[in-house]
């Protein structure tokens, strides 16, 4: 859903270009984010593999513990959204699966977990199916309803997801704008849209959570970008990786607008080199491929290609 985003952008972006003189078209600085771009060390990771390390030693002692294979697939969830390790959502599967099959799919948190991580994979009528049988569970429903808000919209089941979003409409809600926004967007109120996620995002601000706020400020890059509102965009990227140095997307949306409405692909794929170094996700080899056959460099695209394809593929 990212990258589709990130592809309507450039369409955006293509667009404003070719109707803006050479003297407007520069909107990046690398001195806003070059500090970004350095390696440091990451606590993070650290404590992510501790957690690891502890539920998987828990398990080797006590295997009939199904909860722990939760707890074990939250470090693996936690891991991959640090990561993009693939092999890291793959394991969370395999946990989760094990903890539904061992409480016989009758757990709506488990259900609900598996569900999101189906939903990482796109795979979205498996996730549907097992979000069904959390509403029937109805152990925490308003969970689950947001979650078939998710993924009724992926699949493009709109009546759906308008029942669901009449269930549980309230605006004071984040994660009812939030999802309000992107059913906007979907049918193309870019105006709504993009109104309703500034609306979540005083929320976010106001709960003061870091990671709500960041994640409201690439989305809302995002559709900046689809609005032609490139300034906007940049700066909401910026505001994100303050409250995250490590932020990759932000740091690909930067990469993208360097290269779309700037075209400057070698700074973009300076950018990009960084973040795949940090952050393992096949998106970001594909963009790269992109850039390399926008500069007629046939064997790093296909190198690049080659990465996303066989990463996609696990």
């Amino acid at each position: 859903m990212k990258y589709i985003q990130l592809i309507l952008l450039f369409v955006t972006f293509s667009i404003a270009t070719s109707c803006s003189n050479s003297t407007d078209k520069q909107i990046t600085n690398t001195k806003d984010y070059n500090a970004y771009l350095k390696a440091t060390e990451n606590n993070s990771l650290e404590n992510i593999q501790l957690d690891s390390n502890f539920w998987s030693k828990k398990l080797e002692k006590t295997p009939n513990q199904f909860p722990y294979y939760a707890k074990l697939a939250s470090a693996n969830n936690a891991m991959f959204k640090l990561t993009g390790e693939i092999e890291s959502l793959k394991s969370a599967e395999k946990n989760l699966t094990i903890a539904n099959e061992k409480t016989f799919y009758n757990n709506a948190g488990y259900l609900r977990g598996l569900a999101r991580n189906y939903i990482s994979q796109h795979r979205f009528n498996e996730a549907l199916l097992l979000l069904k049988k959390a509403e029937k569970n109805g152990e925490k429903l308003q969970q689950t309803q947001f979650m078939l808000i998710d993924v009724n919209l992926e699949l493009g089941n709109l009546k759906e997801t308008e029942k669901y979003l009449s269930k549980v409409k309230n605006f004071k809600s984040f994660d009812y704008l939030i999802r309000l926004s992107k059913y906007n967007d979907h049918i193309g109120n870019l105006d709504k849209a993009i109104a309703y996620l500034e609306a979540s995002l005083e929320i976010a601000k106001s709960s003061n959570n870091k990671t709500l706020i960041q994640w409201n400020y690439t989305n809302l890059a995002d559709y900046y970008g689809h609005a032609g509102r490139i300034k906007d965009s940049y700066n909401a990227y910026l505001k994100a990786l303050e409250l995250n140095p490590k932020d990759s997307y932000a740091k690909k949306g930067i990469a993208w607008i360097v290269y779309s409405y700037e075209r400057n692909p070698k700074e973009a794929l300076r950018i990009l080199e960084t973040v795949t170094q940090e952050n393992k996700s096949p998106d970001y080899h594909l963009l790269k491929a992109e850039i390399l056959d926008f500069m007629e460099n046939s064997v790093e695209k296909t190198t690049n290609r080659k990465v996303h394809y066989s990463s996609i593929r696990l």
